[in-house]
Formats: C-alpha cells, structure tokens, sequence
C-alpha cells in the first residue's frame, strides 16, 4: 500500500540516488515505519515510496542486498553486476545505493553496520524487510516516539 494510512509512521528523511561519486536528491519522497498489522502489513518493515525506486526493484520483485548504516542514515547498496541504468531528472545514471538520510534510522543500524536483508518492489517504491533484530528496533522506535505497537497475531 502506497501513500499515508494507519499504522504508517512517517519519518522525516532527505533520500538521495548516490553515483559515480555524486549524489542527487529524489523530492517529495516519502518514508514510513510500516507497522505488522496495519494496511496489510504481515511484518512491520521501512517502507521508501517514490515512483523512480521501481526502476531499480520493479513491483512484486526483490533481492537481498547490502543496507549500512552511516552517520545520519542508513543506504541500501546495489551490487555492481546488477546495477540497472535510469533516467531521472533528465540525467542519465547508475545509482551505486540509495540513500536515507534520518538520524533515527541510526537506531537500526548505526554507522558501519551492515545488514544483508530482503529490498522489494512495490507499485509507487520499495521496503526493506529487515531481519528480526532489525525489525525489533523499528518497533522501539514506534513505541518511542509515535506511541504505537504492532497487532501481534
């Protein structure tokens, strides 16, 4: 499901398509807290809407790669053999990652911290299925500062 709804927790973010050393800011995006049991959740998982991200991870499609944290955020990495060419902007680029910048998301992963997790399209972008651990602390941060919990089944 795209756009606002219940159980979406949206946070304040800037993301960013990061290449050949460069970086370009992709507007009016939006992130949610996508909590396990609301707008057809199964798991709670970040969700990263914008029609561009469909480029690289096309709907009902995933793979597992690399998500790090950095100071400031967390990026999600594209291997290089599998790195897809897109038009955005009216530029022609390859993005390396994908950029999330929220000092939150720190709380996930924090800086030089890597995860190997399931990154899958859906119509309007993408969502990280974190694993457990992960999972747990997006939880702590929707209890923390949305005051919402997940609908345990």
């Amino acid at each position: 499901m795209t756009g606002p709804a219940e159980g979406k927790l949206p946070l304040d973010c800037e993301v960013y398509f990061s290449y050949d050393d460069k970086k370009i800011r992709i507007k009016e995006v939006s992130v949610y807290i996508h909590l396990k049991g609301y707008a057809l959740a199964r798991v709670t998982h970040l969700d990263i809407e914008h029609p561009s991200l469909n480029k690289l991870i096309q709907p009902k499609h995933g793979k597992f790669l690399t998500v790090k944290g950095f100071e400031g955020g967390i990026e999600i990495v594209f291997e290089e053999k599998t790195r897809k060419k897109i038009v955005f902007d009216g530029e022609n680029l390859k993005p390396r990652s994908v950029k999330i910048f929220s000092p939150l998301l720190n709380m996930v992963l924090q800086p030089n911290v890597k995860t190997r997790t399931w990154i899958g399209g859906k119509f309007g972008g993408i969502y990280i299925g974190f694993r457990k651990s992960e999972v747990r602390k997006l939880e702590k941060i929707a209890e923390t500062y949305f005051k919402m919990s997940p609908i345990k089944s």
